[in-house]
């Protein structure tokens, strides 16, 4: 079954312009960030393929640890895109840096196991596997008790 995304958005001026872009369920206004030149009005594509990246991350982590019934309070994740100025302007990489909360410590098997199914929902997420090859997509994850 094939899932149709639509977008609608528009862009006024050139290097210090804005833009607006609405979809069924997000609506928001665009620019370039004052650190590339703009007037880092809204958000910008950097911002938004980071979200975009970090949200299926942490979706694929959480149906994954369901999944492998590992008892999981919350995953929370903290992550960091880098764009390069080597030459052309380019995203060079993401980092994930996920926290996995469990209601009690884990015995070192049960670290193993979280620490795979980090790494393979990395792998899972469609997002990543949209950009492979362009960006370096890297998770650092962590167990913690709530």
């Amino acid at each position: 079954m094939d899932h149709i995304f639509e977008l609608q958005g528009s862009w006024k001026g050139g290097l210090s312009g804005e833009g607006k872009i609405q979809t069924e369920n997000l609506t928001t206004e665009v620019s370039i960030p004052t650190s590339m030149g703009g007037g880092e009005k809204g958000t910008n594509p950097d911002e938004l393929l980071l979200s975009s990246s970090a949200a299926c991350y942490f979706m694929t982590i959480g149906l994954y640890l369901e999944r492998n019934h590992i008892p999981f309070e919350d995953v929370k994740i903290s992550s960091k895109l880098k764009v390069s100025g080597d030459g052309k302007l380019h995203v060079e990489s993401i980092h994930h840096y996920p926290v996995i909360y469990l209601a009690e410590e884990p015995d070192e098997e049960m670290t193993e196991r979280i620490h795979s199914i980090a790494h393979r929902a990395e792998e899972g997420c469609m997002i990543t596997r949209a950009i492979k090859g362009n960006v370096n997509v890297v998770v650092e994850p962590a167990i913690k008790k709530v």
